[in-house]
């Protein structure tokens, strides 16, 4: 029996000795993606409805306050791309500053998180040989799962962005993390 208890406590710690090793990269790290940026504006006047691909970089600390926890902030610069309704003579450019917090938890390799924060997005639109420029200041959220390769790591997430006039603004994207 005492053996069996023995065994027990071995196999417990043995559980989360791995689990930090695998855990999460703390420290500052930088990273880049692209996507695919989708805009709805819902607007039945000027109604643009589209993708398009688009671009971020990024740069954040992740505190590594528990192993296999990651608590973190992030600054992110977006370029959403090109949308346009050709019906209307309509072209808009959409770029974006953010400033998330970011909790996750990892599984060995592979980790899974949200993301909470502020956007700043910035509007550049043609309607008719007419330059109209629009800012924004909102929330936003997301989610993701990413995949660690020691300092490096594979990053998928989907984004939501909450924009005045605009019904749905998200981003899809695929891009690499490096931890320092």
């Amino acid at each position: 029996m005492l053996f069996l208890k023995k065994l027990a406590v071995v196999l417990f710690v043995s559980l989360f000795a791995n689990l930090a090793f695998a855990g999460s990269e703390s420290g500052l790290y930088l990273g880049a993606s692209v996507g695919q940026g989708s805009v709805d504006t819902g607007d039945p006047v000027f109604d643009v409805d589209e993708d398009s691909s688009g671009y971020k970089v990024f740069a954040g600390y992740n505190f590594g306050v528990l192993p296999a926890i990651d608590l973190a902030v992030e600054l992110d610069y977006r370029d959403f791309g090109s949308f346009e309704n050709s019906a209307l003579n309509i072209e808009s450019d959409m770029t974006s500053y953010e400033v998330y917090g970011l909790a996750g938890f990892d599984l060995g390799p592979l980790g899974l998180f949200g993301k909470v924060g502020y956007s700043n997005t910035d509007i550049e639109s043609v309607v008719n040989g007419i330059n109209v420029d629009d800012s924004d200041s909102n929330s936003t959220y997301g989610v993701g799962a990413k995949f660690q390769l020691g300092s490096l790591a594979i990053r998928a997430e989907y984004e939501v962005f909450e924009l005045d006039g605009v019904d749905d603004l998200t981003m899809s994207s695929v891009g690499f993390v490096y931890t320092f």
